[in-house]
């Protein structure tokens, strides 16, 4: 078994006593946070794969009755970022300030000022649509859009069913 670390993020803010009854459900295994992008629920689990060890959570969130609406991977630093990519620090910290590449790195979604992190899928595209350099975009990226649209897909038939076959036909 390997240890995966992910969010989920959910449809409505949590209240306290949501997250008291997450923090029970899940024996306390994982972390509810409300960030720029919503309420999320962060969790570290054991499986045999990190698409089991996701769907697993989904699930069990549902039950509970709460609407997932994306999962999201884990948050890197700039020198997260410089190892992934075989860049130095300085210059993945030109490429953040614009000084260097194309432009358009992605904004950060956490941390502060002097210690920005970033979402390591929305990072691995930006450097997959640029000129700057080849990123194995990974299985676990991958997996993770699969996910995103399927679970798009379930908002789309709630709020919009008579939309849903037409925009279904665009999968094949």
């Amino acid at each position: 078994m390997t240890s995966f670390a992910f969010r989920i993020r959910l449809h409505d803010p949590l209240t306290d006593e949501d997250a008291d009854r997450l923090y029970k459900a899940f024996d306390e295994e994982v972390a509810v946070e409300e960030g720029p992008k919503g309420h999320f629920v962060g969790f570290e689990r054991e499986a045999a794969s990190f698409l089991d060890a996701v769907l697993a959570a989904i699930k069990e969130v549902m039950t509970l009755g709460f609407e997932p609406l994306a999962v999201e991977d884990e948050l890197v630093s700039m020198s997260d970022i410089a190892e992934r990519t075989g860049r130095s620090r300085q210059s993945v910290s030109m490429l953040v300030g614009g000084q260097r590449g194309p432009g358009g790195f992605p904004r950060p979604v956490a941390g502060n000022v002097r210690s920005p992190l970033w979402h390591w899928a929305d990072v691995a595209l930006w450097f997959e649509n640029t000129t700057c350099a080849e990123v194995p975009f990974d299985d676990r990226t991958r997996t993770i859009a699969a996910i995103n649209g399927a679970l798009a897909n379930r908002v789309l038939a709630r709020e919009c069913p008579k939309d849903l076959k037409r925009i279904q036909r665009l999968a094949g």
